[in-house]
Parts: C-alpha cells; structure tokens; sequence
C-alpha cells in the first residue's frame, strides 16, 4: 500500500520502501532492494489502466503526435535501461553492507530535494512537443531513479519542468514513462536472478501496491502539484543519514 500511494509523489517510493524494509522489517538489504523493484509491477499496472486510453492512441500510431511519442518513449526506455542497469548492480553491492545502502539513500534523498526546489520554471509546452533526443535525455535522467532514494517522478517532472513544459503535461509524460521502465527493470531482474517465488505475501503485497496506486492517483497526482515535497525529501534524507552515525562512532 505504501508503494502505491508514495509511487506518485516525488518523494522516492524506492528509497523510503528500502529504509522501511531493512530498518522495522528485519529484510536483509539486497532482498529489499529486489522486492522494491517487484513492487513496481503494482504501480505500473494502475498508470498502464489509467492511462489506457493514452496507450491505445500510442500504440495505434494513427498521427503525428502519437507516433512521436512512441518514439519518446521507445527511446526513453532504452536509455533507462543503459543507465538503470550498471546504477542498480551498484546498489545491490553496496546493499550487502546495510549503512552503505543507508547513506547511498540518504545522499539521494537530499539531492532529488535540490533538484526539485530548483525545477520552478513554468512553460506551456505539451507532450505532443516532444522529441526523440529528448526521449534520450530524459531517458538517462530516469535511469538515476536505479538509485533508491532517487525519485523517478521527482527528477524527470523536475527534467520536464526545465524543458518548458507545463506542470500538468510533465506529470502526465512523466507517468506514461515509467509504465514501459516498470515492466522492463522486472523483466530484467527475472533474467538476471530468475523468477521470484510467488507466495501468497508477494501477490499480495504486489495487489496491495495495485489498488493503492490506482484508488489514489487522482487525489495523489493533484496534491503532488501544490506541496513542495523537496522539503520532505529533504528531511527523510537527513533522517537516513543520521541513522549511519551508531555505524561511524
């Protein structure tokens, strides 16, 4: 449940999910990190029913402006996973020493709060208006969110902000991105470590993030706008940080 509501918000899902795990949960670091990836899959499904009228009109292709994003999101997609990928094998070793993982999360944290406050412009430009190049681009920014503690959400609405485009058309590329990445990190998580075992506690939890995700998007996506959550981001961060002071003393 919490994935699904914290999925939205630019407030890094994975990252908190990753602290949640290892610090009141007993996960070990690297199963946490996984699992974060696997839930996903929820939110993935709720923006893909969302959206499903948006997706149907890309996968036509029937004008222009679907077609480019198409390519958008193609390009976008390969690009996050050339980034994505070597970002998460780092974070899976640095996830078998618990405060490494820790701070990693923490430093992002505070970084995607940096970015964020700093992405304040306020353009007029559409989803239609974009390119393949950027797809690239902004398919690299993506890939950071392989990182936890860095949000998908918050540095690519952030990316889109300073691209000129307006605050609702950010969110909604934004979203549109991370459907066809989700599917992608879990498939090539499947190949690299096989399938999970789908007990009854994984379904579960990966409905959970489902009908959390698809229950509070409009509420969610709404408040995303008016609140700064780089404050928050901010403050969670500092928390993961003061947390590694027991390991340094």
């Amino acid at each position: 449940m919490l994935q699904g509501l914290l999925e939205w918000l630019p407030i890094s899902s994975q990252g908190n999910l990753v602290l949640l795990m290892v610090a009141l949960l007993g996960l070990e670091p690297a199963d946490a990190l996984g699992l974060s990836v696997y839930l996903h899959l929820g939110t993935g499904l709720a923006a893909l029913v969302y959206f499903r009228a948006d997706f149907a009109r890309i996968l036509r292709m029937e004008s222009e402006s679907s077609r480019r994003l198409f390519r958008f999101l193609i390009s976008a997609t390969a690009a996050t996973g050339v980034v994505g990928l070597p970002l998460f094998l780092f974070a899976r070793v640095a996830s078998f020493y618990g405060e490494a993982l820790l701070g990693l999360t923490g430093v992002a944290l505070i970084s995607t709060g940096v970015i964020e406050r700093s992405a304040r412009r306020r353009g007029a430009r559409t989803a239609e208006a974009l390119s393949t190049r950027e797809g690239l681009l902004l398919g690299v920014v993506q890939g950071l969110s392989a990182l936890p503690g860095v949000s998908r959400s918050g540095v690519t609405t952030s990316a889109l902000l300073l691209r000129g485009f307006s605050g609702e058309a950010a969110f909604r590329v934004s979203f549109l991105m991370s459907v066809p990445a989700v599917f992608a990190a879990a498939a090539g998580l499947m190949m690299m470590e096989g399938a999970p075992a789908l007990g009854l506690s994984f379904l579960a939890a990966v409905v959970a993030s489902f009908l959390a995700a698809f229950a509070s998007i409009d509420l969610l996506l709404r408040v995303a706008r008016r609140v700064q959550f780089w404050r928050l981001c901010v403050a969670l961060g500092l928390v993961a940080l003061l947390v590694l002071i027991p390991y340094l003393a």
